[in-house]
């Protein structure tokens, strides 16, 4: 039976194509010609060019698995499974209920190594592995009167083990947002969020023993995550509905100098940041609902050379309550390593849950051409 893909409101034909569309999917990571999702509880891959195999699963009651099937129940209960990392070592890592499980290259079945202490998961980039093959995980809870501390565990034993190894005190800040490797020099960066005192930039070249604040103090520095470039590093600011006016924006940190460009304003808070293998942005904006946005669509970016965006795909929000599901685009980890591009997309209209693979033509003449209406 072929199944109704949802459509975006306006899209650009002369930079993105919308190939393929796999409802209930949730692409994770690309690596070694193989991309990796789940549906529910089950663990999906797929070689470029064919069909998603279940290769595993994690456990989970009947129950939990019967109503993670239902798009609305998996998303207002945050059902399935949440993260999904392949170490350097072809161990696989996958959260789901508040517990880390483990899966050796050895062994046949899912083992739980860490329990999240009062919240249910680390954001879509708050588990992390450096190039010397520790694992991090950073905590993240809704926190709203920052009674919490907010903690940086690490494991350097093939995520067998975690300890923690750095710790905001209650009140720093709210909550971690993400932990990145940067590919050019092995460093990890961090960022937290929410309110301006809150929203910063870290960078630690110790293992998170220790981390040098890049820049705080207002919502530019609140970030979800970075795209990590030659001279700069860019991220695009997450001010949702609690930012009052604040327009979101792309922003550029130069490596050398130190120094915060403003290249764009973008219509709502931004959810995700990714490199391309043709070296190319994408960055996609959410729906909150906020006073800060102008309109009800998450958008799609892109750019050739980190400079010039243009605004190339909206897809409008769903009918859902917002504490059910934020209307969002995200990106699959290590996209820069594939050639097929991946939009996992949530809470918006004709798809409460579902991963469209995508073509972008990288080269040739500039993006800039205006958007024409998708029939």
């Amino acid at each position: 039976m072929a199944v109704r893909r949802p459509r975006p409101h306006a899209i650009d034909g002369s930079v993105i194509e919308l190939c393929e569309f796999y409802p209930g999917v949730v692409a994770h990571f690309t690596r070694g010609g193989e991309t990796w999702g789940s549906a529910g509880y089950r663990i999906l891959r797929r070689s470029s060019g064919g069909p998603w195999s279940t290769a595993a699963r994690l456990p989970a009651s009947s129950l939990q698995r019967l109503s993670s099937a239902a798009p609305w129940l998996h998303l207002g209960l945050r059902l399935g499974i949440h993260h999904l990392l392949e170490l350097r070592s072809g161990t696989l890592l996958a959260t789901a209920s508040g517990v880390l499980y483990r899966r050796g290259v050895d062994e046949a079945a899912f083992s739980p190594v860490h329990a999240f202490d009062g919240f249910r998961k680390p954001t879509r980039w708050g588990i992390e592995e450096d190039r010397q093959g520790r694992v991090y995980l950073a905590e993240y809870s809704l926190n709203p009167d920052r009674s919490r501390p907010m903690r940086v565990w690490r494991s350097d034993d093939d995520g067998q083990r975690f300890r923690e190894v750095f710790r905001f005190q209650a009140g720093d800040v709210r909550h971690i947002h993400f932990l990145q490797t940067d590919p050019h020099d092995g460093s990890l960066w961090m960022g937290t969020g929410d309110a301006d005192e809150e929203a910063a930039l870290f960078r630690s070249e110790d293992g998170a023993e220790t981390f040098e604040c890049l820049g705080r103090g207002d919502q530019r520095w609140r970030a979800t995550c970075v795209a990590f470039g030659d001279r700069s590093v860019l991220w695009g600011t997450d001010a949702g509905n609690d930012a009052g006016g604040f327009e979101n924006r792309i922003l550029r940190l130069e490596r050398a100098s130190g120094r915060l460009e403003e290249l764009e304003r973008v219509q709502g808070p931004v959810h995700g940041v990714t490199r391309t293998r043709a070296g190319g942005y994408l960055l996609s904006t959410g729906i909150e609902d906020g006073e800060n946005e102008s309109d009800r669509c998450a958008h799609l970016w892109f750019s050739r050379d980190g400079e010039t965006w243009s605004d190339i795909a909206a897809f409008a929000r769903g009918s859902q309550p917002r504490k059910i599901q934020y209307g969002v685009i995200h990106f699959v980890a290590a996209q820069a390593e594939s050639e097929d591009v991946y939009l996992t997309l949530r809470g918006l209209r004709g798809c409460a849950l579902g991963t469209f693979r995508v073509e972008l033509r990288d080269s040739g003449s500039s993006p800039n051409s205006s958007l024409e209406t998708a029939r």
